[in-house]
């Protein structure tokens, strides 16, 4: 398996919808906040390449394969706010690199929205905006940079572009080396447990347990793992 920030992160929040959507391979429906941001990270992206806001947004749009309940009104708007220039930066930089100088490391690939002289930006669509540091998402993304560019320090911006505000970090080697770290140890972990479950498939409850939290209310397994694993109702299942 090769890894990602999603999976890790996923994974982390909890092993028991990670089971379902990545060991069992359990289809989640694309909803309006998913279909939002990819509609927007396109158009943002074709705007920077020379693309009009009107082609741009329309392009996001089908990107997002004209889900019901996006509206163009929306996606234009967001795009309108986030500070770009036409070819600013290299757009939807693509990596994987392994994640220890080791046979056989597990690999982290990834998508940074934007680079641009040792500065990565990430447009967020969310609702709710928060702290850069809040996860690994740009410390790691960052790591992968500095691999890459050979630079000791990386500045990482999330952009949340419903509120027009920004949250930054200089990532030292030291920030970015705790992120490596949590990586390489959640990966691991992930690829011994699929070697026990092919040993102990009945195992899958303990080797994946549920971690009922708020998240559940955006689960679309809650509902069989409240069956399944015999837990409370999570607010808002």
């Amino acid at each position: 398996m090769i890894f990602s920030f999603s999976r890790l992160n996923l994974y982390e929040q909890c092993p028991f919808r990670f089971y379902n959507k990545y060991i069992l391979g359990k289809d989640e429906p694309v909803t309006q906040p998913l279909a939002l941001g990819k509609a927007v990270h396109q158009a943002i992206d074709d705007k920077i390449n020379g693309l009009s806001h009107e082609e741009a947004v329309l392009n996001g749009y089908a990107a997002a394969d004209f889900h019901k309940e996006l509206k163009q009104q929306e996606i234009s708007e967001l795009v309108d706010r986030a500070p770009i220039q036409l070819n600013m930066g290299e757009t939807e930089m693509y990596f994987k690199l392994p994640l220890a100088d080791e046979a056989n490391a597990p690999e982290i690939q990834g998508y940074i929205d934007l680079y641009e002289d040792g500065i990565i930006t990430d447009w967020k669509t969310n609702r709710v905006s928060y702290n850069i540091t809040a996860n690994k998402q740009l410390a790691l993304y960052a790591w992968a940079i500095s691999q890459i560019e050979d630079l000791k320090t990386v500045k990482g911006v999330l952009n949340f572009l419903r509120f027009k505000k920004e949250s930054s970090h200089t990532f030292t080697v030291d920030d970015m080396e705790k992120a490596r770290k949590w990586a390489l140890e959640l990966a691991k972990e992930i690829n011994e447990k699929e070697g026990l479950l092919k040993i102990q498939p009945h195992d899958y409850k303990k080797l994946y347990p549920a971690k009922p939290s708020r998240l559940c209310s955006h689960c679309p397994f809650a509902k069989s793992c409240i069956k399944i694993n015999d837990i409370e109702t999570p607010l808002g299942v």
